[in-house]
Protein backbone atom coordinates (compact mmCIF):
# COMPACT_ATOMS: atom_id res chain seq x y z
CA UNK A 1 0.00 0.00 0.00
CA UNK A 2 1.25 3.67 -0.55
CA UNK A 3 2.20 5.98 1.79
CA UNK A 4 -0.49 8.33 3.31
CA UNK A 5 0.63 11.66 4.23
CA UNK A 6 -1.20 15.04 6.05
CA UNK A 7 -0.65 18.42 5.17
CA UNK A 8 2.30 19.61 7.06
CA UNK A 9 4.27 16.50 6.95
CA UNK A 10 7.84 16.50 6.70
CA UNK A 11 8.80 14.33 3.58
CA UNK A 12 12.32 13.79 1.46
CA UNK A 13 12.82 12.67 -2.26
CA UNK A 14 15.48 11.42 -4.52
CA UNK A 15 15.31 14.73 -7.29
CA UNK A 16 18.32 14.93 -9.69
CA UNK A 17 20.92 16.41 -7.71
CA UNK A 18 20.03 14.46 -4.75
CA UNK A 19 17.67 14.33 -1.73
CA UNK A 20 15.31 17.23 -1.26
CA UNK A 21 12.85 18.15 1.83
CA UNK A 22 9.61 19.53 2.23
CA UNK A 23 6.32 19.69 2.96
CA UNK A 24 2.93 18.54 2.51
CA UNK A 25 0.73 21.16 1.02
CA UNK A 26 -2.09 18.86 0.12
CA UNK A 27 -3.15 15.51 -1.69
CA UNK A 28 -4.89 15.60 -5.07
CA UNK A 29 -6.90 12.61 -6.37
CA UNK A 30 -7.74 14.96 -10.08
CA UNK A 31 -5.91 16.71 -12.39
CA UNK A 32 -4.18 19.93 -10.99
CA UNK A 33 -2.40 22.94 -12.03
CA UNK A 34 0.26 24.01 -10.33
CA UNK A 35 2.73 26.51 -11.34
CA UNK A 36 1.71 25.93 -14.62
CA UNK A 37 2.75 22.42 -14.49
CA UNK A 38 -0.38 19.50 -14.86
CA UNK A 39 -0.25 17.30 -12.13
CA UNK A 40 -2.03 13.92 -13.13
CA UNK A 41 -3.82 12.33 -10.63
CA UNK A 42 -6.70 10.31 -9.83
CA UNK A 43 -8.62 8.60 -7.12
CA UNK A 44 -6.55 5.17 -8.05
CA UNK A 45 -3.08 7.37 -8.50
CA UNK A 46 -3.06 10.38 -6.13
CA UNK A 47 -0.29 12.81 -5.93
CA UNK A 48 0.60 15.06 -3.01
CA UNK A 49 1.52 18.43 -3.65
CA UNK A 50 4.86 18.85 -1.73
CA UNK A 51 6.55 22.70 -1.13
CA UNK A 52 10.13 22.63 -1.63
CA UNK A 53 12.44 23.49 1.03
CA UNK A 54 15.38 25.16 -1.38
CA UNK A 55 13.17 26.56 -3.68
CA UNK A 56 9.61 27.19 -2.70
CA UNK A 57 8.15 25.60 -5.83
CA UNK A 58 5.17 23.35 -5.42
CA UNK A 59 5.74 19.98 -7.31
CA UNK A 60 3.46 16.83 -7.54
CA UNK A 61 4.65 13.41 -6.32
CA UNK A 62 3.75 10.09 -6.28
CA UNK A 63 3.48 8.85 -2.18
CA UNK A 64 5.74 5.80 -3.29
CA UNK A 65 8.49 8.35 -4.14
CA UNK A 66 8.11 10.37 -0.53
CA UNK A 67 9.46 9.04 2.70
CA UNK A 68 8.21 11.05 5.77
CA UNK A 69 11.15 12.81 8.09
CA UNK A 70 10.67 14.71 11.39
CA UNK A 71 11.33 18.28 11.95
CA UNK A 72 14.77 17.86 13.12
CA UNK A 73 16.03 16.06 10.38
CA UNK A 74 14.69 18.27 7.82
CA UNK A 75 16.66 21.16 9.90
CA UNK A 76 19.82 19.33 9.72
CA UNK A 77 19.55 18.34 6.19
CA UNK A 78 18.40 22.14 4.89
CA UNK A 79 21.18 23.73 7.11
CA UNK A 80 23.93 21.23 6.19
CA UNK A 81 26.84 21.80 3.02
CA UNK A 82 25.10 19.07 1.09
CA UNK A 83 21.59 20.77 0.60
CA UNK A 84 22.63 24.13 -0.13
CA UNK A 85 25.12 22.63 -2.54
CA UNK A 86 21.70 20.55 -3.85
CA UNK A 87 19.88 24.29 -3.93
CA UNK A 88 22.45 25.80 -5.79
CA UNK A 89 23.12 22.77 -8.27
CA UNK A 90 18.94 23.27 -8.71
CA UNK A 91 19.58 26.69 -9.37
CA UNK A 92 22.40 26.29 -12.14
CA UNK A 93 19.64 23.45 -13.45
CA UNK A 94 17.49 25.58 -13.87
CA UNK A 95 19.41 28.95 -15.19
CA UNK A 96 21.38 26.53 -17.97
CA UNK A 97 17.09 25.38 -18.89
CA UNK A 98 16.28 28.96 -19.17
CA UNK A 99 18.85 29.92 -21.34
CA UNK A 100 18.37 27.16 -23.66
CA UNK A 101 14.62 27.40 -23.54
CA UNK A 102 14.82 31.21 -24.12
CA UNK A 103 16.08 32.03 -27.76
CA UNK A 104 14.75 35.85 -27.86
CA UNK A 105 16.58 38.62 -26.81
CA UNK A 106 15.22 41.56 -23.79
CA UNK A 107 14.68 44.10 -26.21
CA UNK A 108 13.25 41.66 -29.02
CA UNK A 109 10.88 40.24 -26.39
CA UNK A 110 10.08 43.53 -25.10
CA UNK A 111 9.37 44.88 -28.39
CA UNK A 112 7.05 41.83 -29.07
CA UNK A 113 4.99 42.48 -26.14
CA UNK A 114 4.33 45.73 -27.55
CA UNK A 115 2.50 44.18 -30.86
CA UNK A 116 -1.41 43.42 -31.00
CA UNK A 117 -0.44 39.68 -32.24
CA UNK A 118 1.40 39.53 -28.58
CA UNK A 119 -1.84 41.10 -27.11
CA UNK A 120 -4.40 38.79 -28.99
CA UNK A 121 -3.53 35.35 -27.06
CA UNK A 122 -3.45 33.40 -24.27
CA UNK A 123 -6.04 32.67 -21.30
CA UNK A 124 -6.94 36.45 -19.86
CA UNK A 125 -5.34 36.30 -16.09
CA UNK A 126 -8.74 38.38 -14.91
CA UNK A 127 -7.09 41.73 -14.91
CA UNK A 128 -7.77 42.01 -19.12
CA UNK A 129 -4.32 40.66 -19.56
CA UNK A 130 -2.59 37.16 -20.54
CA UNK A 131 -0.79 35.29 -18.19
CA UNK A 132 1.55 34.52 -21.33
CA UNK A 133 1.93 38.53 -21.24
CA UNK A 134 2.61 39.10 -17.91
CA UNK A 135 5.04 36.29 -17.83
CA UNK A 136 6.62 37.75 -20.87
CA UNK A 137 7.26 41.15 -19.21
CA UNK A 138 8.66 39.38 -16.17
CA UNK A 139 11.30 37.26 -18.53
CA UNK A 140 12.37 40.83 -19.96
CA UNK A 141 13.19 41.97 -16.38
CA UNK A 142 15.02 38.32 -15.50
CA UNK A 143 17.15 39.08 -18.25
CA UNK A 144 18.07 42.48 -17.97
CA UNK A 145 19.24 41.24 -14.59
CA UNK A 146 22.64 39.90 -13.38
CA UNK A 147 23.12 36.15 -12.58
CA UNK A 148 23.48 37.61 -8.49
CA UNK A 149 20.63 39.26 -8.55
CA UNK A 150 17.94 36.27 -8.91
CA UNK A 151 15.73 36.11 -5.95
CA UNK A 152 14.19 32.90 -5.37
CA UNK A 153 11.21 34.49 -7.07
CA UNK A 154 12.91 34.37 -9.58
CA UNK A 155 14.04 31.28 -10.27
CA UNK A 156 10.87 30.08 -9.51
CA UNK A 157 9.61 32.08 -12.44
CA UNK A 158 11.97 31.10 -14.54
CA UNK A 159 11.48 27.04 -13.81
CA UNK A 160 7.90 27.64 -14.72
CA UNK A 161 8.70 29.35 -18.07
CA UNK A 162 11.02 26.26 -18.74
CA UNK A 163 7.93 23.61 -18.32
CA UNK A 164 5.58 25.81 -20.60
CA UNK A 165 8.12 26.08 -23.23
CA UNK A 166 9.00 22.07 -23.04
CA UNK A 167 4.92 21.52 -22.55
CA UNK A 168 4.15 23.73 -25.76
CA UNK A 169 6.74 22.94 -27.99
CA UNK A 170 5.56 19.19 -27.78
CA UNK A 171 2.24 20.66 -29.43
CA UNK A 172 3.42 22.27 -32.17
CA UNK A 173 0.69 21.85 -34.48
CA UNK A 174 0.72 21.31 -38.03
CA UNK A 175 1.26 23.58 -41.37
CA UNK A 176 2.52 26.60 -41.02
CA UNK A 177 3.00 27.99 -38.02
CA UNK A 178 4.67 31.95 -38.46
CA UNK A 179 1.28 33.29 -37.65
CA UNK A 180 -0.01 30.80 -35.45
CA UNK A 181 -1.61 31.72 -32.22
CA UNK A 182 0.83 28.57 -30.99
CA UNK A 183 3.65 30.31 -32.27
CA UNK A 184 2.74 33.82 -30.39
CA UNK A 185 1.80 31.91 -26.95
CA UNK A 186 5.14 31.20 -27.37
CA UNK A 187 7.10 34.02 -27.97
CA UNK A 188 5.01 35.99 -25.04
CA UNK A 189 7.00 32.95 -23.09
CA UNK A 190 10.43 34.19 -24.59
CA UNK A 191 10.79 31.19 -27.36
CA UNK A 192 10.57 31.87 -31.21
CA UNK A 193 10.10 28.35 -32.18
CA UNK A 194 11.05 29.75 -35.71
CA UNK A 195 14.59 31.29 -34.27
Amino acid sequence: MANQFQSGDRVEWQAGTGTTTGKIQKKVTKSTEVNGQTVDASEDSPRYLVKNDNTGTVTGHRPEALHQISSSESASKTSGNTDSDDSQSDREAILKDFKAAVNMTAKELQDWLKTDESKSVGQDDGDGEAKGHKSGKRIVKILKQSQNDHSSDDYDHMNKVNSYIHRHTAQKPSGNIEDSNWRYSLMNWGHDPLK
